[in-house]
C-alpha cells in the first residue's frame, strides 16, 4: 500500500520547494526546457524513495512550465514552447512599464489554472479519458491542423503569413528518418540530418538568437518606459492580480477548462492548449485591438490554459497509461521505474496513489505561486541592465541550450541558421511562432495522416465524415474564413442600405 501521507514530510516539502525552483530556473533559461530537466532527474531519481522521486519530476514539470514565462515577458524569448503565445502581450507590457504587475499577474493565474485542472482532474477523468479515447489518428491530424491555422491567425495581420511559416515548419519537422518505413527523408546524404531537427536548437535559434540580434541592431526595440509600478510592494501587485480574477472570472475559467481539456488528449500538450485558449480570448474580447500590443487578457487566458494543462496531461497518463506530452512520458517513465504501472485499472488498485499525486500537484501549485511573487521583483531588474550586456548573455546561453540537447554541435549550427532564418522572417513581417509550432506538430500530423490511409485502405472519406473530424473542419472555417465572411455580408448590407 502506498503511503500518500508522506508527502507532508519534511523531506517531501524540501524536494517540492527545491524542484519547483529549479523548473522555474531552467523554464526561465532559453533553451533549457522542462523535458530536458525531468530527462536529465529521472536516472538521478533512482535513488530516492518513490514519494521524493516523483516529488521531484512532477515539481520541475510544473515549475519549467510556469518559468517559460518569465523570459517571455521580460526579453521577448519563450523559455518553452508553451509561453510563445504568452510572449505576444507579455513583452508589450514589460516595454509599457508593467513588467512587475504583467509577471505577478502570470504567476497568479498560471498557480490557480494548475489548480482548476486539477480540480477538473479529481472531478473527471473517467469521462474525459473516455472522450480521449474517442480521438484516433484522423482526429489527431485535424488537431494538428487546426493549432496551425490558430496560431497562424493570431499572430499575423495577415494569415497567409502565418500559414506560410506554420507548413514550414511542417515541412521541416519530416527532415530524418521516415517513422513508417524508416528511410531518409530530406537528409540530402547528410547522415547528421538523419535523426531530424530538433525542436530546441531551431525554437532557441527563431526566437532567441534572433530577439538578440535584434535588440543589438535596434538597442530600442527592447527600450521600455518609466513606471511607477516597480515602486509598488508585492503584496498590492498581488491583491491587484486577484481583482483581475474577479473582473475576469469567465476568461479564467474558460481557459482552464480548454487547458484542461486539451492536455487531456494524448500527444497535444500545453503548447497547443495556450495558443487555443488565447484565441477564444481574442474572438469573446471587448478590446480585440490590445492584443498583440499588450493585453492581460492576453496573457491570463495563455497562462491559465497551459498550466491547467499540466495537470490535465495526468487524465490519460493515470488512467490510461498513455503520456499527454513529450515531459509526461518522462515523468511516466519515473513513474514505472519505482514500480508502478499506470493503466485503466489503477485508479481503482492504487487510489492512494491517486490522492499522493493530487496532493503534488497542489502544493506545487501552491509553492510556485509563493516562489513566482518573491521572484518577481528580482527578475524585473534584470531590465536595468544594458541591453548590450543582457543579449550577449542571451546569446552564450542559447549556444549552451543547443548543445545541451543532446550534445551534438550540429545543433549549434542548426541554432544559427533558425537565427538567420528568423531575421529575415522579422525582416518580412512574417511570425515565428507558427513554425515553431509547425515543428512541433509535424510528426503528429504526418504520422496520424498515413496511419489514417493506411487504415481504411487509402481511402481520405473517414478524414471528413468522422463526427468529431467534422467539428474541427468546421471550427477551422470559423477561425480563418468566417471574419471574412461576416465583413463580406457587413459590406453588402452597406450597400443595399
Amino acid at each position: 500500500m502506498f503511503d500518500w501521507t508522506a508527502l507532508f514530510s519534511a523531506t517531501a516539502l524540501f524536494y517540492i520547494v527545491f524542484g519547483t525552483f529549479l523548473g522555474i530556473i531552467v523554464g526561465a533559461l532559453p533553451g533549457l526546457t522542462a523535458t530536458m530537466a525531468v530527462a536529465l532527474l529521472v536516472s538521478l531519481t533512482y535513488g530516492l524513495s518513490p514519494v521524493n522521486a516523483i516529488v521531484v519530476l512532477v515539481s520541475v514539470y510544473l515549475g519549467g512550465i510556469y518559468g517559460g514565462s518569465r523570459a517571455a515577458i521580460l526579453l521577448n524569448v519563450p523559455g518553452t514552447p508553451s509561453s510563445a503565445a504568452t510572449a505576444l502581450d507579455g513583452f508589450p507590457l514589460t516595454r509599457r512599464g508593467e513588467g512587475a504587475k504583467a509577471g505577478i499577474i502570470v504567476t497568479t493565474f498560471s498557480a490557480l489554472g494548475g489548480i482548476l485542472g486539477l480540480i477538473i482532474l479529481i472531478l473527471a477523468s473517467p469521462f474525459l479519458a473516455n472522450f480521449a479515447l474517442k480521438f484516433g489518428v484522423w482526429e489527431y491530424f485535424w488537431m494538428a491542423i487546426f493549432g496551425i491555422f490558430m496560431s497562424s491567425n493570431l499572430t499575423s495581420s495577415r494569415i497567409y503569413k502565418g500559414l506560410i511559416a506554420g507548413f514550414m515548419g511542417m515541412l521541416i519537422s519530416c527532415v530524418g528518418l521516415d517513422p513508417i518505413h524508416g528511410f531518409g527523408r530530406y537528409t540530402f546524404g547528410q547522415t547528421s540530418l538523419m535523426g531530424g531537427i530538433s525542436l530546441v536548437p531551431a525554437m532557441i535559434g527563431l526566437f532567441g538568437l534572433a530577439e538578440a540580434f535584434e535588440a543589438i541592431r535596434n538597442p530600442l526595440s527592447h527600450s521600455r518606459e518609466d513606471s511607477e509600478q516597480e515602486q509598488v510592494p508585492l503584496f498590492q501587485l498581488f491583491v491587484s492580480s486577484l481583482k483581475m480574477l474577479f473582473k475576469k472570472p469567465i476568461l479564467f475559467l474558460r481557459s482552464g477548462i480548454v487547458g484542461t481539456l486539451i492536455g487531456a488528449l494524448p500527444g497535444v500538450g500545453p503548447d497547443i492548449a495556450s495558443w487555443v485558449s488565447y484565441g477564444l480570448a481574442k474572438r469573446s474580447s471587448k478590446e480585440k485591438d490590445k492584443f498583440g500590443q499588450g493585453s492581460y487578457e492576453g496573457v491570463i487566458a495563455s497562462e491559465t490554459a497551459n498550466n491547467a494543462a499540466t495537470s490535465g496531461v495526468f487524465i490519460p497518463l493515470l488512467t490510461l497509461g498513455i503520456p499527454g506530452c513529450a515531459v509526461s512520458a518522462v515523468i511516466l517513465g519515473g513513474i514505472q521505474l519505482h514500480g508502478f504501472r499506470p493503466g485503466p485499472t489503477f485508479f481503482f488498485e492504487n487510489l492512494s496513489f491517486i490522492y499522493f499525486i493530487v496532493g503534488v500537484l497542489f502544493l506545487t501549485n501552491i509553492i510556485m505561486l509563493i516562489e513566482g511573487t518573491f521572484l518577481t521583483k528580482i527578475i524585473s531588474k534584470v531590465l536595468k541592465v544594458n541591453i548590450g550586456i543582457i543579449m550577449p548573455v542571451v546569446i552564450v546561453l542559447s549556444v549552451i541550450g543547443a548543445y545541451a540537447v543532446n550534445l551534438r554541435n550540429f545543433n549549434v549550427g542548426v541554432m544559427l541558421v533558425f537565427g538567420f532564418l528568423g531575421i529575415i522572417m522579422r525582416q518580412l513581417k512574417i511570425p515565428a511562432a507558427p513554425m515553431a509550432l509547425g515543428i512541433i506538430l509535424g510528426p503528429m500530423a504526418d504520422l496520424s495522416f498515413r496511419r489514417g490511409l493506411l487504415a481504411k485502405s487509402y481511402s481520405v472519406l473517414p478524414f471528413f465524415t468522422r463526427p468529431i473530424s467534422l467539428v474541427l473542419i468546421l471550427t477551422i472555417f470559423m477561425v480563418t474564413i468566417g471574419p471574412n465572411l461576416l465583413k463580406l455580408f457587413r459590406k453588402i448590407r452597406l450597400k443595399r442600405s
